[in-house]
């Protein structure tokens, strides 16, 4: 190899040492914020949903409620279906209709009159009742596009280095923060997703709690620590294809490719695959984080830097060998 060569290779093993991740400038569902369950396929035996629902695919409930926290002023849809909708007995609601506020950080108020909401359908109407109001016509929303930046979210934050420690306690899961992170991340496996206590956050920090491992997670055993920080916090289920809820979960659930599910209680927003089970989804948006300084774009580390500094020296080296040889 020649020295011309040998430079350009250094160079090169300096640039790709050196490239940064996508830029990650927000913690953001966007569209999907505005619905307590965010369904990109279909949704079946569904009870409660105590916010706005949206399903890209098909719809089917029956004895169920939506709606009844959606915040007063909604003049949207409670209730967006991509494909056919299937509704029996029940009721959809559109939040209070007197200026109260509904989120669960102060309350939840529930015993506020109701007024009426309606539901927005693409496909065909199969529901058995006729008092409701359902529409059919446009959605307004791209499914596919939403899940498409949603995936690069997960993907994003699962790549952030975790600044928490998690240990085993018996059949505990010890999350433990460093007291003075804005955003504490803390990197589980599928097992450990029970008996969650949370120590040692910053008052009023963000927690996401990235779940790596596929297959299926389940929430189960409890949850302490976590209340106080329920709009803040994020459990970020990267590639598990089941999701199983079977108690009081506090935060939200990004869960692209799974399937939610469950007998529990979920107080924050969930965006999912789908949904077939009587899981009780509370109203309590998750809290938009900003990166500082758009973290997620990273300088180059000292190793790539010191490569960058040696191909440029050697390639500088070999310009001025060439002028003294002419």
């Amino acid at each position: 190899m020649t020295l011309r060569h040998l430079a350009i290779a250094v160079l090169g093993a300096a640039c790709a040492s050196q490239a940064p991740a996508a830029v990650l400038n927000s913690i953001d569902f966007g569209v999907a914020s505005g619905y307590s369950a965010f369904i990109y396929g279909n949704a079946s035996k569904v009870t409660d949903i105590e916010g706005r629902v949206a399903v890209g695919g098909n719809l089917q409930a029956d004895a169920y409620s939506f709606g009844y926290r959606t915040p007063y002023g909604n003049t949207g849809p409670s209730v967006v279906v991509g494909g056919n909708l299937q509704l029996g007995h029940g009721a959809i609601y559109n939040g209070p209709a007197a200026k109260v506020d509904t989120n669960a950080s102060i309350g939840p108020v529930t015993e506020y009159t109701k007024q009426a909401g309606y539901a927005v359908y693409a496909g065909a109407n199969q529901s058995t009742v006729t008092y409701l109001d359902l529409r059919q016509g446009s959605t307004g929303i791209d499914f596919s596009a939403v899940k498409s930046r949603m995936l690069d979210l997960s993907s994003s934050l699962a790549a952030l280095a975790a600044n928490g420690t998690v240990t085993q306690q018996g059949e505990n899961t010890l999350l433990k923060g460093d007291g003075k992170s804005d955003l504490q991340i803390f990197n589980l496996n599928s097992a450990q997703v029970k008996n969650l206590q949370l120590t040692d956050v910053k008052p009023g920090a963000h927690v996401v709690i990235n779940v790596l491992s596929g297959g299926a997670v389940e929430f189960s055993g409890g949850q302490s620590g976590l209340e106080a920080l329920r709009d803040r916090v994020l459990f970020n289920v990267l590639n598990a294809t089941a999701v199983d809820v079977n108690t009081f979960s506090w935060g939200s659930v990004l869960a692209n490719k799974a399937d939610v599910k469950g007998t529990g209680h979920l107080e924050g927003n969930v965006i999912a695959s789908s949904l077939s089970s009587a899981l009780e989804i509370g109203y309590e948006s998750f809290a938009v984080y900003e990166f500082p300084n758009q973290q997620g774009g990273q300088a180059p580390e000292p190793p790539a830097i010191a490569l960058l500094a040696a191909g440029a020296g050697l390639m500088a080296w070999l310009a001025r060998r060439r002028r003294k040889a002419r």
